[in-house]
């Protein structure tokens, strides 16, 4: 299973992160790859996503649903293909944190499961560094957030934003296939919380 979880944060209250976020209409397009998705009811959704990496140079499509929903602070999901056999499940998790700067704004980690070798952990943070540069090409990294709005002030709180997304992909590719997007999920976190939290902020215009 490839895994991967970026946390960040950002002066705007909780209340206002969660009422953005419960929404997918209002982040969906946010999604790497993202191509349309279609709300069945409140819990059940279908997205279209397009990848661009080998064997998954193709449109996949995925049932979502909404397993917890509990506002203000944490919505989780599960994921299935549709045309193709992968599996997969995530959260978004929203705390409020003092700003005495205990915490760590920004802090990323990948979870690779162990033990791992130096070598190979080294191979893919130059395979996530060059997806978050693939991802600004292409138009479609976050936009850059003004420092004030992630840096704490004594006794300030702020709202801290998790995003964690696992992937389990299955058929005889499997392991290939999860060896190519486990590089994949932790720019794209990062790509998806940034730009959340940057339109909150106010630092990306509203696309059409």
């Amino acid at each position: 299973m490839a895994e991967a979880e970026y946390t960040t944060a950002t002066r705007v209250p909780i209340d206002r992160v969660w009422d953005f976020v419960q929404e997918m209409d209002n982040w969906g397009r946010f999604v790497t790859g993202y191509q349309k998705h279609e709300k069945q009811d409140d819990t059940h959704s279908t997205w279209t996503l397009k990848g661009d990496v080998g064997v998954l140079s193709r449109t996949l499509t995925f049932k979502v649903e909404i397993t917890e929903w509990n506002g203000p602070g944490r919505v989780s999901f599960t994921l299935d293909g549709v045309n193709e056999p992968m599996k997969g499940e995530g959260n978004f998790t929203m705390t409020t944190v003092s700003g005495d700067g205990s915490s760590a704004l920004g802090a990323s980690t990948a979870a690779v499961p162990a033990p791992v070798a130096a070598r190979k952990n080294l191979l893919f943070r130059l395979l996530e560094s060059f997806w978050r540069w693939a991802l600004r090409l292409a138009g479609g990294g976050a936009p850059a957030r003004a420092a004030s709005a992630t840096q704490a002030v004594v006794g300030e709180s702020m709202t801290q934003l998790s995003f964690k997304l696992r992937l389990s992909p299955g058929g005889p590719m499997a392991p290939m296939v999860e060896a190519m997007i486990r590089p994949l999920l932790l720019p794209a976190a990062e790509d998806l919380a940034n730009r959340i939290l940057a339109q909150l902020e106010g630092a990306e215009e509203p696309k059409a």
